[in-house]
């Protein structure tokens, strides 16, 4: 996935994944609002302008010293924003670890599972041999259970955030 590899349109079922873009920012800031989504993944809400500097970041398509292909997904459903994906590919070996998170009020409906089968199936088109991982809070059964629609399984392996590690490697193996 080296080279000029770069988020594009995924159209799925329900949704429509848009390679993410600093106009995103404000849509995005009402879509992420609220306190129960980062219970798991820290934080708390982003404001529009906080989203503009990181978006214009992320945009970029890769990390300044070249080692990470960033590709980030606005998810769109009937035209407004309701989350993201997001796949960071590493240039040292093909693993890509993937997130992905949607607003409280969209929560509950496979958003979160239809985007990110969809982000995977694309990594996996463009480079059939990626490994794909995820960190998740061993209590977030929402996402454990995300990661498992895409043939993650649990590593045993925590990082230093005590997220525990998923990896897809009975699927590559």
């Amino acid at each position: 996935m080296r080279g000029n590899l770069r988020a594009a349109l995924i159209i799925t079922e329900r949704f429509t994944l848009e390679p993410l873009g600093v106009h995103h920012a404000a849509e995005m800031a009402k879509a992420l609002a609220g306190t129960a989504i980062y219970k798991y993944i820290g934080g708390q809400a982003p404001t529009a302008e906080e989203l503009e500097k990181r978006y214009a970041a992320q945009s970029v398509g890769s990390s300044p010293d070249g080692r990470q292909t960033w590709l980030n997904w606005i998810i769109r459903e009937q035209g407004r924003s309701i989350g993201f994906v997001q796949a960071t590919v590493e240039a040292d070996g093909p693993t890509s670890d993937v997130a992905w998170v949607v607003g409280e009020a969209f929560q509950g409906r496979g958003a979160a599972t239809e985007a990110a089968r969809a982000m995977a199936a694309w990594l996996r088109h463009h480079q059939p041999s990626v490994r794909i991982t995820a960190s998740i809070h061993p209590e977030n059964t929402a996402s454990a259970s995300v990661a498992r629609h895409l043939g993650l399984t649990p590593t045993g392996h925590f990082d230093e955030d005590g997220e525990e590690q998923w990896d897809d490697s009975l699927l590559t193996a």
